[in-house]
């Protein structure tokens, strides 16, 4: 009977201690909406952060041979395929950093950061003559300076909780499927609207 009882307390104090964690914390309600002002928000970033990534896909080539950092179209390949991916190597390096900076400062600082300076890189960018200056603002700012893929997934996770995360994730990234449909297009169809910087309207769409 002693063993017994003995067996049964551990149990008794579990359930207790669960109760009594019960009182205090109260589970979010998964019914419950998330704010749509800051889901807009969210869309309106993914759709910036993957139009800087994927606009140029259209008029990388012809960008490349009228600006003269390629011979020809048939020899501009190469150039434009590393310029269409520096931003996306440029993100490598600093994922770290940006997930330290979201936990140091909070997330919502460093996806503003990451905004202005896509913003910032989107003007530089449509503004640039010289080939090597062009990758170098694709690579550091536009790719270094954007922590949207690190900060997005925690920023999610403190606004709508472990409840709808799954949910609002889809929806923002829904939006920046939407940008990766047509920011080719429209980057392609706004390219050369200003002959003397040809890039620079489809830059600043972004």
């Amino acid at each position: 009977a002693m063993t017994r009882v003995k067996a049964e307390l551990p149990a008794r104090a579990l359930k207790l201690g669960a109760e009594e964690l019960s009182l205090d914390v109260e589970p979010p309600d998964p019914q419950e909406p998330v704010a749509w002002r800051p889901v807009a928000a969210l869309c309106l970033a993914s759709c910036a952060h993957f139009y800087s990534v994927c606009s140029i896909f259209s008029y990388a080539g012809i960008m490349s041979t009228e600006l003269g950092w390629a011979a020809d179209r048939d020899s501009a390949g190469t150039f434009a395929g590393f310029l269409q991916s520096a931003n996306v190597l440029g993100r490598m390096p600093t994922a770290t950093f940006w997930g330290w900076y979201s936990d140091r400062f909070g997330a919502k600082s460093g996806l503003c950061w990451s905004m202005a300076l896509i913003g910032l890189g989107n003007v530089l960018f449509g503004l640039v003559s010289d080939r090597n200056l062009a990758v170098i603002i694709r690579f550091v700012v536009l790719g270094m300076g954007n922590g949207w893929v690190t900060i997005f997934c925690p920023f999610a996770m403190d606004l709508a909780g472990a409840q709808q995360q799954v949910k609002l994730t889809s929806v923002v990234f829904s939006a920046g499927t939407l940008a990766q449909l047509f920011g080719p297009a429209v980057g392609g169809w706004t390219y050369g609207f200003w002959p003397a910087f040809p890039a620079l309207v489809p830059s600043l769409l972004g």
